[in-house]
């Protein structure tokens, strides 16, 4: 019988850990993003946009990896899981699968761009 509850007490809590890890993102509007980015030292910027988008504009130091890519998850293997990851794509949808592979992948922390780039646009924010 104590095997048994030694053996329940630590799957519950393997199945605990394993969803705290997985909650790592937060979406955050234009302003909190940028202001985030700013009191930030050392981040990743992604851009999960296909190139078609990003010639439209992009934010400025932003790595571009279109998600689209079949290779998408080996590309972001390359990036550093110890930084923080900001990523947007155009409306927050892409992104939004993005932060959960990232998540998946136990990166540090996402911050994901709420609304895209439609809506960094859309609150005067500048791209490049």
């Amino acid at each position: 019988m104590k095997n048994l509850i030694l053996m329940i007490s630590i799957f519950l809590f393997a199945s605990c850990t394993a969803q705290d890890r997985n909650t790592a993102s937060v979406k955050l509007k234009p302003a909190e993003f940028q202001k985030a980015m700013a009191a930030d030292k050392d981040f990743v910027l992604l851009d999960v946009r296909t190139p078609e988008e990003v010639a439209e504009g992009k934010l400025e130091g932003a790595i571009v990896i279109n998600f689209h890519d079949a290779d998408f998850k080996q590309q972001l293997e390359k990036l550093d899981k110890n930084k923080t990851v900001y990523v947007y794509c155009r409306s927050g949808n892409r992104s939004g699968q993005a932060a959960a592979i990232l998540n998946e992948m136990q990166f540090k922390k996402v911050i994901d761009l709420e609304g895209g780039i439609t809506s960094w646009k859309a609150e005067g924010f500048k791209t490049n």
